[in-house]
């Protein structure tokens, strides 16, 4: 895939800590260029109840205000600031906070969003029932590694490596993190956002 201009490919609200620890560790390796919203660094959760509220604040409520707030990494063409096409924002969410079933369904299907003016742009990713959950059915991190931690609200689960082999780069720790998630595409969509992240890294040509 080729890669066309050093321009913004998508926002990523997170839920906490977690998701910001594994967002960071997937930009930075890639060379990605896309912004992680949180609330306080991750020190405390956005839910699923509560996203709509975060959509809604000024910096993004609006196509105008979202172009304003990231003028300098979007794209001029005839004068005139523009998304990409394949922009997304991803919405990365637990489950288990949900008031009902029904906002649970909502998220998940999309129809919380259906009159928000980025809808074609949003992609739900969800955890069923939350993200510990998914990383232990994919095997991905060990059950016991939670069990045994004596304050679970207050610690970010380490995800990467994933491999124990130190001479696996984080490109190839990114992709292995891809294939595991899919064994749980039932409980998870996360490997989508994966799959978004791993098409759109840059592409630098080897120089001789």
């Amino acid at each position: 895939m080729s890669y066309k201009g050093n321009y913004l490919k998508a926002i990523v609200i997170v839920h906490g800590q977690s998701e910001l620890q594994m967002c960071d560790f997937i930009k930075n390796n890639l060379k990605l260029k896309i912004d992680i919203i949180s609330k306080d660094n991750g020190k405390h959760s956005i839910q699923i109840s509560s996203i709509m509220k975060r959509l809604k604040g000024k910096d993004i409520n609006t196509l105008d205000n979202l172009k304003n707030t990231y003028k300098d990494n979007l794209e001029i063409k005839d004068n005139k600031t523009i998304i990409e096409k394949d922009f997304k924002i991803f919405i990365i969410m637990d489950t288990d906070d949900c008031k009902n079933k029904e906002e649970k369904n909502n998220f998940i299907n999309k129809n919380m969003f259906k009159n928000y003016w980025a809808y074609d742009y949003i992609v739900p990713i969800y955890n069923i029932t939350n993200l510990e959950d998914v990383l232990i059915k994919s095997e991905i991190i060990d059950k016991n590694t939670i069990k045994n931690k004596k304050d679970k609200k207050n610690y970010k689960i380490k995800i990467f490596p994933i491999t124990k082999q130190d001479t696996e780069s984080d490109v190839k720790q990114i992709e292995e993190f891809y294939k595991k998630l899919l064994k749980v595409k039932n409980i998870s969509n996360m490997h989508e956002f994966i799959k978004f992240c791993l098409d759109n890294r840059p592409i630098h040509k080897k120089t001789k």
